[in-house]
């Protein structure tokens, strides 16, 4: 076993693995928001105004996560 604390393994992921989960919970939303427009459980006139929220979160959500990158790093 390598307990080396300097080894790439016992790092944690940091700003570039909480940006990578923000961009997949972004993809997963809009992937069953539009199976739900595809089964027609959720109206096509809704789609927009539901894709365009959901990406509004995800740019905030993406914001936010820089910016406690940026201030952790002090």
């Amino acid at each position: 076993m390598n307990h080396d604390p300097n080894s790439d393994h016992s790092r944690p992921a940091g700003l570039g693995g909480s940006l990578r989960a923000v961009a997949a919970l972004c993809v997963l939303l809009l992937a069953a928001v539009g199976v739900l427009v595809v089964l027609e459980v959720i109206p096509r006139s809704a789609f927009t105004e539901i894709g365009g929220k959901l990406l509004a979160v995800g740019g905030i959500s993406l914001v936010a996560v820089l910016a406690l990158g940026l201030l952790a790093k002090r």
